[in-house]
C-alpha cells in the first residue's frame, strides 16, 4: 500500500524497546519492515547455495507480503507490536523470536488471556505466523496445543472486549429510512441508492464506497460503468454490479440484484441516483454533487447521513454491518435455500451462520409435521 501516512507515537503501554530490526512504521508495513535476526535460507534441499541475487530474495519477499489484505496487514502488525513488547519484558534474545519456539508462543498466548478478545488473539496469533512465513522461517509451533490456549483464552476474555450484537437491518427500517430522507438532494439519493444495492446485492460493509475522497480507484472501486444487465433464459431481469478488488478476490466478483416491490425498490433507487447526481461511467457508483463538485461517497459519510436519518426515525443507533446480517436474513425468510444466499454473499465457508439471529423463524417451515410444506423443503433443501 502506498501511503504518506506518518506512524503514531507508540501507546506508553506498548513501546518496544528500540531495535534496527524494527523501525517505527505504519503497522500495515510491520510484516515487511520487522526483520527478524535470522534471514531465508539461500540453501537448496542438498545444502548447496542457489545462485540469486539479493533483489532476487526481496521480490519474495514484497510478492509474499500482497497475499494479505490492507486491514489483516494492519491486525498482524498490532500483533507482532504486541508480541515483541511482550519479549523485550521477559528479555527473550532475538534469536528465540524468529523461530519462536511452542513454549514462547504459548506462554505469549497466555499472558494476553484476559486482556484480550479471543478473536484479537487469534489475530495475533496468526500474525506471528505470517511473519515467520514471510520471511521464510520455520514455523513449528504446536497448533493442537495453541488452539486449546486460544479455546482457553475465549473463556477469559474481557466483558469489555465483546461488542454488542449488531442490530439487522430490515425492509421494514428501510422504508422508515425513506420516508425521512429526501431522495431529490444529491447525498440522500446517493446514500439511499448505496443502502438498497448493498442490502439486495449482501455486499460486505465498504464495498461500495470508498474509504476517503481522495482513495479512490478505478482499478479497486465500482464504477457507474461496472454495471451490467442480464436477462436469463425465462425472461428474468438481473442487474449485475462487478467489483473490480475485494477482500477475498483480488481480481474482483460479480454482486447482484433484481428489481423488488415497493419503495425499498434498488432499481428505482439507483435510476433516481443517476439523475440527480448524474455520474459519468469512469465515476464512483455513487457518487454525489456536493457544492464543491461530484464527491465520491465515502464510508464515513455514508454511516453519517445513515445515522442522522435514523436517530430523526426513531431507529436508534445503527451499524453499517447490520445491512449485511440483515439481508441475509431477509433472503433466509423468503426461503432462498441456504447454499443460494451462501453463494449470493460469497461464503467460502459457512461463517454467515453466524449472522442468523432468528434460526426459530428461519427454520419454522422444516419443523412443522404437515405434509403441505413438503414441496417447499423440496425446493429450499434439495437433495
Amino acid at each position: 500500500m502506498t501511503t504518506t501516512a506518518q506512524p503514531r507515537p507508540y501507546l506508553t503501554s506498548l513501546t518496544p524497546l528500540p531495535s534496527a530490526l524494527r523501525p517505527h512504521c505504519l503497522a500495515w508495513d510491520r510484516l515487511r519492515l520487522w526483520v527478524p535476526i535470522a534471514s531465508r535460507s539461500r540453501m537448496d534441499h542438498s545444502g548447496c547455495l542457489v545462485p540469486l541475487t539479493d533483489s532476487d530474495v526481496d521480490r519474495i519477499l514484497v510478492v509474499i507480503a500482497h497475499s494479505h489484505a490492507p486491514n489483516t496487514r494492519e491486525c498482524y502488525g498490532s500483533g507482532l507490536l504486541v508480541f515483541h513488547v511482550f519479549c523485550d519484558s521477559r528479555n527473550i534474545p532475538e534469536s528465540q523470536r524468529c523461530p519462536a519456539s511452542s513454549i514462547l508462543v504459548l506462554s505469549f498466548l497466555a499472558a494476553c488471556a484476559g486482556m484480550y478478545s479471543g478473536k484479537t488473539l487469534d489475530s495475533y496469533f496468526y500474525g506471528i505466523r505470517a511473519w515467520h512465513l514471510l520471511h521464510g522461517l520455520p514455523w513449528s509451533v504446536d497448533q493442537a496445543q495453541a488452539s486449546l490456549t486460544l479455546e482457553g483464552a475465549k473463556s477469559l476474555a474481557p466483558l469489555s472486549s465483546s461488542r454488542p450484537k449488531r442490530a439487522p437491518f430490515t425492509v421494514a427500517l428501510l422504508l422508515a429510512l425513506h420516508s425521512t430522507l429526501d431522495l431529490s438532494t444529491p447525498l440522500h439519493a446517493a446514500v439511499y441508492a448505496c443502502l438498497t444495492t448493498s442490502f439486495f446485492t449482501i455486499a460486505r460493509m465498504g464495498e461500495f464506497t470508498v474509504p476517503s475522497l481522495k482513495d479512490f480507484n478505478r482499478q479497486k472501486h465500482v464504477t457507474v460503468g461496472d454495471i451490467r444487465h442480464e436477462v436469463d433464459r425465462h425472461g428474468f431481469n438481473v442487474t449485475v454490479f462487478h467489483l473490480p478488488r475485494t477482500k477475498t478476490s483480488p481480481t474482483g466478483e460479480d454482486v447482484y440484484w433484481a428489481t423488488q416491490s415497493g419503495l425499498v425498490d434498488p432499481l428505482a433507487a439507483l435510476t433516481n441516483h443517476l439523475h440527480v447526481n448524474n455520474p459519468s461511467t469512469s465515476d464512483a457508483l455513487f457518487s454525489w454533487r456536493h457544492v464543491s463538485g461530484l464527491h465520491v461517497l465515502t464510508h464515513s459519510a455514508f454511516l453519517k447521513c445513515l445515522k442522522e436519518v435514523s436517530t430523526r426515525s426513531g431507529q436508534g443507533d445503527l451499524k453499517g454491518h447490520g445491512i449485511r446480517i440483515g439481508s441475509t436474513l431477509e433472503y433466509l425468510l423468503r426461503g432462498v435455500p441456504f447454499d443460494t444466499v451462501k453463494t449470493m454473499g460469497r461464503w467460502s465457508s459457512d461463517a454467515f451462520v453466524l449472522y442468523l439471529r432468528k434460526h426459530a423463524i428461519i427454520l419454522a417451515p422444516y419443523l412443522q409435521d404437515q405434509p403441505v410444506l413438503e414441496p417447499f423443503t423440496r425446493y429450499a433443501m434439495p437433495t
